[in-house]
């Protein structure tokens, strides 16, 4: 018996000690064309396991319910990257193992939400706006005025479901910093946002937002500029305008979880992403930004302002940073907002 049963504990125990060839990614709703995750399985024998979220309240829901030790791959907002590898929930990365960071754009070397780029490689760059159904509105859309200020509202509306983004678009109104955690400035922006709310046709993820401006639902709404490029396509009447006031630059970021079962084959994942012909794939599918710079000359749209903004406007930009502690006085805003 036990002569028996010998060759099969060997063959348990070396399987023990071999990688899952499963990769687990968990990302934003249209965000990473099926072919690309098809190539890497071809190339790397694996099968890949792509879950989605809208907004990253969902994604961080995701996490706290068991997801950080199942997901290899995240693909999160910038300014998030600081607070997740500050809980413990990114591993830091090993940079000899994703040699093709040496295609990145320089800019994405020493981020302000990840100093150094220790636990996070930029995906995806773009900024968010508004965005408007040029057939519907009542008025011109040049400022965050059309959401904030019932005179000069042009047309039903939605909000973006993403903190950062709104309260930021609040500030941003009022000449204000989108990192700004003065708490006068921030009540501010709390009472735009309850009053806008009451005007408005709800929250919704910006895919959803981009839905009901092509099927004429609302006129106007926040929006994130690769969302409407794509959508321009399906219907000429949508338009996409960074407000006088300015707005947000922001990067998505690809993060390993320190959970991850599978580190070397995230690692792969992340280099091949960096590839310039696969990042140059990506983003003329998908209509964002590549921080690739190694790709820009197979890049089909580099020289459309709503993609890459000209010098003046990225003047009216920025990013949004790691505000540490500063969080919570944003998540208390968000949090009345969205209850009353």
């Amino acid at each position: 018996m036990r002569g028996f049963w010998w060759p099969l504990l060997v063959v348990f125990l070396a399987g023990c000690g071999q990688e899952k060839k499963e990769l687990r990614l968990l990302n934003w709703s249209d965000y990473m064309p099926k072919e690309v995750l098809q190539e890497f399985e071809k190339r790397e024998g694996v099968r890949v396991v792509e879950d989605t979220y809208d907004s990253p309240e969902a994604m961080l829901s995701k996490l706290q319910a068991g997801g950080d030790s199942e997901y290899d791959v995240l693909i999160t907002p910038d300014y998030t990257v600081g607070a997740l590898a500050r809980a413990g929930t990114l591993q830091e990365l090993d940079r000899s193992k994703i040699p093709n960071l040496a295609n990145l754009d320089p800019q994405f070397a020493d981020p302000a939400y990840d100093p150094g780029a220790r636990y996070s490689v930029a995906y995806q760059w773009g900024t968010t706006g508004l965005a408007y159904r040029e057939d519907l509105v009542k008025g011109p859309v040049e400022s965050w005025a059309v959401i904030f200020d019932p005179q000069q509202q042009v047309g039903s509306f939605l909000l973006l479901d993403e903190m950062r983004e709104m309260v930021g678009a609040a500030l941003k109104y009022r000449g204000q910093s989108v990192n700004t955690t003065d708490p006068a400035k921030l009540a501010e922006a709390q009472a735009l946002l309850l009053e806008a709310k009451r005007r408005s046709q709800g929250f919704a993820g910006g895919t959803s937002i981009r839905d009901r401006l092509i099927g004429g639902d609302i006129a106007v709404g926040p929006a994130y500029s690769g969302d409407i490029l794509a959508a321009q396509e399906e219907n000429p009447q949508l338009k996409y305008v960074i407000p006088k006031e300015g707005a947000t630059l922001w990067a998505d970021c690809l993060v390993v979880l320190k959970k991850s079962p599978n580190h070397e084959l995230a690692y792969r994942f992340i280099n091949f992403l960096l590839e310039p012909e696969i990042a140059a794939r990506i983003s003329n599918s998908i209509g964002y930004a590549t921080p690739v710079a190694a790709a820009m000359d197979k890049i089909e749209q580099k020289d459309n302002p709503l993609i890459y903004p000209s010098p003046e406007i990225r003047q009216r930009l920025e990013l949004l940073a790691d505000l540490g502690e500063g969080a919570e006085a944003f998540n208390r805003v968000w949090a009345e907002v969205k209850s009353r």
